[in-house]
């Protein structure tokens, strides 16, 4: 069992880099979590076709199982240290769009995987802790955790406005239109792939305006629609 753990340490060192550099929710397509999903699948089918066939022993099943539940461990403390970091960058709130379905969404997921993995954790309150079991309950507590720091709708801040998992910078936005009183649609200047030759396009994202709170947003706007132009 401890040589189990020591040989955990990589993979949980692989999974927070990857975490933190290549995980990013908010350009997520239902094509790349079929393509994951995919291969999650192909990967368990032929890992239990040599179980059946006895060319993968338990232990080494056992293994292998921790070793992925430590990955993604590793993935959930990448993204956590990731979206604190952001968090911190992007400033003061300014703006929000109040709607309690939406914004306890995440906290109702979060808290669901986080009492999800201290029930595996204890699971039959025999308290017996395995690698597998260890790591498994610590992959869904990180990602509970993860979930409480997005944003579904865009969370406007002095520095930057998240949304889900992705900040984007006061210096890149251009100007704002009102599609209607309560909804405002911002336009920002994003950067593409250089390779491409393709310099720059616009990004847009709409906003839902709480009543009565148009008159601030377009005052906010306004100042730094104007400081980007100086």
């Amino acid at each position: 069992m401890t040589l189990v753990y020591l040989v955990s340490i990589p993979f949980l060192l692989l999974g927070h880099f990857v975490g933190g550099q290549y995980t990013h929710l908010y350009s997520t397509t239902i094509r790349k979590t079929l393509q994951l999903v995919s291969l999650f699948i192909a990967i368990y089918v032929v890992a239990i076709l040599l179980f059946i066939n006895g060319l993968l022993s338990e232990a080494l099943a056992g293994t292998l199982m921790s070793l992925f539940y430590a990955f993604l461990t590793g993935i959930g403390m990448g993204k956590l240290y990731s979206q604190i970091e952001i968090k911190k960058i992007a400033g003061y709130p300014l703006y929000s769009f109040k709607n309690p379905i939406i914004n306890f969404a995440p906290l109702v997921i979060g808290s669901t995987l986080i009492i999800a993995g201290l029930l595996r954790i204890g699971w039959a309150f025999n308290f017996v802790i395995t690698p597998i079991r260890l790591f498994s309950s610590a992959s869904l507590i990180f990602f509970g955790l993860v979930s409480f720091t997005l944003y579904i709708t865009p969370n406007i801040r002095t520095n930057s406005i998240l949304i889900i998992d992705q900040a984007i910078d006061w210096k890149t936005f251009l100007d704002y239109h009102w599609l209607s009183e309560d909804e405002v649609q911002m336009i920002f200047e994003k950067e593409v792939d250089r390779s491409s030759n393709s310099g720059q396009i616009e990004s847009v994202i709409k906003i839902q305006v709480n009543p009565g709170e148009r008159v601030k947003l377009e005052r906010l706007f306004a100042m730094k629609k104007k400081l980007n132009k100086n």
